[in-house]
């Protein structure tokens, strides 16, 4: 199935994801720094009648349609939330964990590469699953016109297997 092809995920690669966020019906927490620093964000949401979480959510004790973003992430709430609902969407579809992840940081590169904030975002709290110049390489693919989702996943699994500086089971 072509996830990209499902009206749903187009709204919300085009809408304010907060607004959506609310209309499933989830909260969003801000959580002291220090109780999710590790992760940064995380969640335990129903998603289309299917409990969707993240091994972490059990680590962390987040209740029943929550997501928890770090209170040091405020600013950059759009962001966090767009790629938290995108891999939450992965998750439904059977993608383990990690995949999910790396889809779901595709399709924000996808949406926010031209957004200099974004990359801010990542200079000060570093995704430990995904070195910087990786994100970086994948936005200079994407501005030279690689929009195919597929393909930037292999390219972006290429970086970070070529780099092996990063952590595996940080998501």
């Amino acid at each position: 199935m072509n996830f990209y092809a499902n009206r749903e995920v187009l709204h919300i690669m085009v809408t304010n994801v907060r607004k959506e966020i609310e209309r499933f019906g989830w909260k969003v927490r801000y959580i002291p720094h220090e109780i999710i620093e590790d992760y940064n964000a995380c969640y335990r949401v129903v998603y289309h009648d299917k409990v969707i979480y993240p091994p972490a959510a059990n680590k962390l004790g987040i209740p029943l349609n929550e997501i928890w973003l770090s209170e040091r992430l405020r600013e950059y709430e759009d962001y966090v939330l767009f790629h938290e609902l995108r891999e939450i969407q992965y998750r439904y579809q059977g993608y383990n964990v990690r995949e999910a992840h790396l889809k779901a940081r595709i399709d924000e590169a996808l949406r926010f590469c031209g957004d200099s904030k974004w990359m801010e975002y990542f200079e000060k709290f570093p995704d430990c699953s995904i070195p910087l110049d990786c994100l970086k390489e994948l936005c200079n693919i994407i501005k030279g016109d690689t929009k195919n989702a597929d393909i930037l996943y292999e390219l972006l699994v290429k970086c970070i297997t070529h780099r092996g500086k990063v952590k595996l089971n940080c998501v």
